[in-house]
């Protein structure tokens, strides 16, 4: 099992937690390997090159899949021809910061200092075509609130100048902005999704600040299972009933829940992949209205 990010990731937690339940399902050890790089690109790169046998499968999010190809010149496969949709397993919000002692306390007081003052307000992304830069102009282009990005390689450095009052927010995963936030150095003051987060309970979603440019504005994270093209059907059908059936055991909901995440409604193979198409769609019209487009 390919896991497209580092140890500790959300993608990795849940896959470790699938791991040994689906080893004991299918009579076969299922190891987790973590090929991380490039935005997920790498992992995603040995599953589409692996053989398409079922021995081969891969735990990655959207950004590889959808956003990377509305914003890359080229990647080194087509997740389309190179992919097969296993199940969506889980998806998740990001959590819009600033610095614990910033004047700004909500988003309306946050998208009024940013039209009062153009430029002037910085958010720190994790570079072009990731899900940080991508939510966050989503955020502006739905709020009108101009405010420039500072890049950063991880979230990491970013979350510590944000604490320093070096970037004005931030837009990061419940999961790695958990820290801070038991550390009192920030504070979120909403979530991107339609639902509260169950680690985050008392931060409203954008969709509650009231404002009718933010009204139902919803902009989710996620992670799939997929195998590489050609693998038989009647193995992407057994490896889809035993990882859906594991994701409904209660444990793997409550771990699932550590990460900021919920738990996808179960979905066939053919309603993930429509829903791949439509959150492309999403993404490279964006990315076109906003001409963003990565340097590689």
């Amino acid at each position: 099992m390919v896991v497209s990010f580092p140890p500790g990731n959300g993608a990795d937690v849940i896959a470790r937690d699938i791991a040994p339940e689906l080893s004991t399902r299918l009579g076969q050890p299922v190891v987790v390997e973590n090929r991380a790089g490039a935005g997920g690109i790498i992992g995603v790169d040995a599953v589409a090159k692996a053989p398409p046998d079922g021995y081969t499968i891969g735990m990655t999010s959207l950004s590889p899949v959808t956003i990377s190809p509305a914003v890359k010149r080229k990647l080194p496969y087509d997740p389309d021809r190179n992919l097969t949709p296993i199940t969506l397993a889980a998806y998740g919000p990001m959590v819009l910061l600033v610095k614990k002692d910033s004047s700004i306390n909500s988003v309306n007081e946050l998208i009024d200092q940013a039209k009062a003052s153009p430029g002037n307000l910085t958010y720190g992304s994790l570079g072009t075509g990731t899900i940080s830069q991508m939510v966050s102009e989503a955020f502006m282009s739905a709020s009108g609130a101009p405010i420039r990005e500072v890049p950063y390689k991880g979230s990491s450095q970013a979350l510590i100048d944000l604490a320093g009052g070096n970037i004005t927010l931030m837009f990061d995963g419940v999961t790695s902005a958990s820290t801070q936030l038991a550390a009192g150095t920030v504070k979120a003051l909403g979530v991107s999704s339609l639902k509260r987060s169950p680690i985050v309970p008392d931060v409203p979603t954008l969709d509650e600040s009231g404002l009718p440019m933010l009204k139902g504005f919803e902009a989710l994270g996620w992670i799939g299972m997929f195998a590489p093209a050609g693998t038989p059907q009647p193995i992407v059908d057994r490896l889809h009933a035993e990882i859906t059936d594991i994701l409904k055991l209660p444990a793997i909901a409550q771990r699932v829940a550590t990460t900021g995440q919920f738990v996808a409604d179960p979905n066939t193979p053919a309603e993930f992949a429509k829903y791949i198409e439509q959150d492309r769609a999403r993404w490279t019209k964006l990315a076109q209205d906003l001409s963003i487009v990565s340097k590689d």
